[in-house]
């Protein structure tokens, strides 16, 4: 969808959008979502009358799945005050910022004019978003498994495949690295190589994978030399993308290191709690935990979310940090 022209959102005059929806009844994004958050979320997107800025939305980039977001992370993630429209407002927010939050990277490669992701020496985290055709399926399964346990043996701290708990054919990948030479070791390797030329030929994507990449933090001084993680055969996964504003940056840390702590060191059932700073993106913050328990691990995270520190998180989600909403997704992992 091209906005422009006399369809140009500029500053208040995105009322524009009204014609637009009117006359292309069958777009399967509603403009109304888009107009409930240019309405409600000036700071989302930052107009400015006096500096106008035409914004084009790709229609391949800007199908939104509203059933992967679940509203229990909108009540859990989100204060009452950050909510417009619940789970709508969130997918809303999910499509409009998508291009200013992560660099997409097809076929898992970084942008090819940088030098560096993350810095030297430093542990390299990845989460990656992926639509799959339904179609393609089984064979997007087959040499995505095939990829994951080579990477696994050789090159990779851990490889997690997880699915939306309410959306077939939508992935989540989370890979760890000892640092970013092991990470492009892992990109020149021939499993990669083939999994890359899988890509290019089958085209298996419904849209663009959204690739997010980070160092990991407060994980201590050995963190990249312990031995590979465990590999569960079932987990409740979360991924969190948060956007805190510049003024309470330290607060929030300070909150998520204690989550993190009371995640670490006082829950039986969690498995990983990871975190880390965008490395394309300062002030974006990208998350993945894993959980154990019934409910192919639900339990585990319905326990976290009881917790003493995730009271201590909720009481900080309610002074309204948010440059924009928090978007959280739950997903199962798959194993064989």
């Amino acid at each position: 969808i091209n906005l422009s022209s006399k369809h140009t959102i500029w500053g208040k005059d995105y009322f524009h959008l009204l014609s637009i929806r009117s006359k292309m009844p069958k777009l399967k994004i509603s403009c109304s979502i888009i107009l409930t958050v240019l309405a409600a979320s000036r700071s989302t997107l930052a107009f400015q009358q006096s500096a106008p800025q035409p914004m084009t939305l790709r229609l391949a980039e800007s199908r939104i799945d509203e059933a992967s977001v679940d509203d229990d992370a909108v009540a859990l993630f989100l204060s009452r005050r950050a909510v417009v429209g619940g789970a709508i407002s969130l997918a809303a927010t999910t499509l409009l910022g998508r291009t200013a939050m992560a660099a997409p990277a097809v076929l898992e490669r970084p942008q090819t004019n940088q030098k560096t992701l993350i810095g030297e020496g430093k542990p390299l985290a990845l989460n990656v978003k992926l639509s799959v055709l339904p179609e393609k399926r089984k064979a997007w399964l087959e040499q995505i498994r095939d990829n994951q346990k080579l990477t696994r043996k050789d090159e990779a701290l851990q490889f997690s495949i997880s699915e939306d708990v309410k959306t077939p054919s939508t992935f989540y990948l989370h890979q760890q690295y000892a640092n970013e030479a092991a990470y492009r070791a892992h990109l020149d390797s021939p499993h990669a190589r083939r999994y890359n030329e899988f890509l290019e030929v089958e085209k298996p994507f419904a849209a663009e994978p959204v690739s997010y990449f980070f160092s990991p933090l407060e994980e201590g001084p050995d963190w990249a030399v312990k031995k590979k993680r465990s590999v569960p055969k079932t987990a409740y996964c979360v991924t969190v993308n948060l956007y805190p504003k510049p003024a309470v940056r330290e607060d929030f840390l300070d909150v998520i290191r204690a989550n993190k702590k009371g995640t670490d060191t006082t829950e039986a059932l969690a498995l990983q709690y990871t975190f880390g700073e965008s490395a394309s993106q300062p002030g974006t913050f990208h998350f993945h935990e894993e959980y154990r328990g019934k409910e192919d691990g639900k339990q585990g995270f319905d326990a976290h979310a009881g917790s003493p520190h995730f009271a201590g998180w909720m009481k900080f989600v309610d002074t309204d940090p948010f440059v924009k909403p928090p978007e959280v997704y739950f997903s199962k992992i798959i194993e064989g």
